[in-house]
């Protein structure tokens, strides 16, 4: 038998073998179903829960609700609405911060040579090595000291200064693969350095800066110790902070625990789109297209 006749049948052989054959399949596909039902099972379990009167609530976890109460989320929506918009605005800002600045960082880094450079990149590296809890009570003292306790700017600032190490680190490490004749042929042509930065390396990043904002937000949203510490007022609080008294509030006015579990729920919204948002570049495979892996 001809070496090509060998490969043919042992091909034959071999089809359906391992990961690719049908038993594998099958497994593996009941453990992402499993995964997943064990994932979306407690947030089922609310949404029913959301739904239902204090007497359905009390008939066990699984009963469905005969009348769903949608009004417990209307009157959910109304009371969150205010510190989920502080949270949005603040998250917002904070991100677009981050993003801006540092991927302006990477650049230089990345495209200009100068004395240090390395030795300034390591020093910003070196500074994921200390543990955030180290720096709340400066960064408490600092607000203090500079009047903006009990504002906006006391979470705007720390955040955008705190996001910069790993942000910096990522863009670097995606811009560094982007071609240098791009970059060189534009100088060629006449551009400037805002220039290429804007129009070549930036459109070229988006995917590495989609998934950098996505993370930032979803950090920043579901913070609770640095705006409990640097926020006294309930009216400029974000909406992680204050969500159990907020709960707890309207539970003894409406006496309803359906509209706890609808603000739950609710106050997850902006996570779950920028997810949505961020899963895109995921699936496509641009995150890493950039990049030697």
């Amino acid at each position: 038998m001809t070496d090509k006749g060998k490969a043919k049948k042992f091909q034959g052989f071999n089809k359906g073998k391992g990961v690719d054959g049908p038993v594998a399949q099958f497994f593996i596909g009941l453990i992402m179903a499993c995964t997943v039902f064990i994932v979306m099972m407690p947030i089922f379990i609310t949404i029913l829960s959301s739904l239902k009167t204090n007497y359905e609530a009390a008939l066990g976890v699984w009963s469905w609700p005969m009348t769903p109460k949608w009004e417990n989320w209307n009157t959910g929506f109304h009371n969150i609405t205010g510190n989920m918009v502080n949270s949005l605005i603040i998250c917002i800002v904070s991100t677009a911060g981050v993003v801006f600045l540092s991927s302006i960082v990477a650049y230089v880094l990345v495209r200009h040579n100068f004395p240090g450079k390395e030795l300034v990149f390591y020093g910003i590296i070196a500074l994921m090595i200390i543990p955030g809890v180290l720096t709340l009570t400066p960064s408490f003292l600092l607000m203090m000291n500079l009047g903006i306790k009990n504002t906006w700017w006391a979470l705007i600032l720390p955040y955008i200064s705190g996001g910069q190490v790993g942000a910096i680190f990522l863009f670097r490490t995606f811009m560094s693969q982007q071609p240098k004749d791009l970059f060189e042929a534009a100088k060629i042509d006449g551009a400037g350095e805002l220039t290429m930065y804007a129009r070549i390396a930036i459109p070229l990043a988006v995917p590495v800066l989609a998934i950098q904002a996505v993370g930032t937000f979803g950090a920043y949203y579901n913070d609770y110790l640095w705006p409990m510490l640097v926020i006294d007022e309930q009216s400029k609080q974000t909406l992680m902070p204050v969500l159990r008294s907020l709960t707890a509030q309207i539970s003894g006015i409406y006496e309803e625990q359906g509209i706890t579990h609808a603000m739950y729920l609710m106050s997850g919204i902006p996570l779950i789109f920028t997810t949505a948002f961020g899963l895109k570049y995921f699936i496509n495979g641009d995150f890493a297209a950039g990049l030697k892996l």
